[in-house]
């Protein structure tokens, strides 16, 4: 009886050592995309609103979402809390008013700021590339193709002067 035990315990683990790992599936990398720092202005006083975007073919949800602002870390939520499908992605955000972005980073007066996105999927952390770049937030501005600076259909190398978007 206790070598039939023993032989099923063995026969039990040969088994659980060579089949698992084929059986188990492959984690992919999730993806941190479109990451940004925005910034919009009123009155002469600056708004900022970090967002990057969480992909995971595994559909697998972030542990965390992290932003770091010259090497201080804060978190990010959810733009709209009722998306949960990574799959197809979920935009994450962190806004900031102006005194609180220069408090974390003083140079940012002069439009010097270093930032990057951090997360895990439970399988291992996934951070961007250090980025320094400020990208006027157009949507919360009020903005749109036809009334910004190059941003009609006419735009380009025509004399007509309609693409412009200055009224002229």
């Amino acid at each position: 009886m206790k070598k039939i035990f023993m032989i099923l315990l063995t026969l039990i683990l040969a088994i659980s050592v060579f089949v698992s790992p084929t059986l188990a599936e492959e984690n992919s990398v999730p993806e941190l995309e479109k990451g940004v720092l925005l910034y919009s202005f009123k009155n002469n006083i600056f708004s900022y609103k970090f967002q990057v975007e969480y992909k995971d073919a595994d559909g697998n949800m972030p542990r965390y979402m992290f932003v770091f602002v010259n090497g201080s870390r804060r978190e990010m939520v959810k733009a709209d809390i009722n998306d949960n499908n990574p799959k197809d992605g979920i935009l994450y955000i962190l806004n900031m008013d102006q005194e609180e972005l220069f408090k974390l980073a003083p140079k940012a007066k002069e439009w010097e700021i270093e930032y990057w996105f951090r997360t895990n999927d439970g399988q291992g952390p996934v951070s961007t590339k250090i980025s320094k770049l400020f990208v006027l937030d157009t949507e919360a501005m009020g903005l749109t193709a036809s009334n910004s600076a190059g941003g009609g259909s006419s735009a380009g190398g025509s004399s007509s002067g309609g693409g412009c978007g200055c009224g002229k």
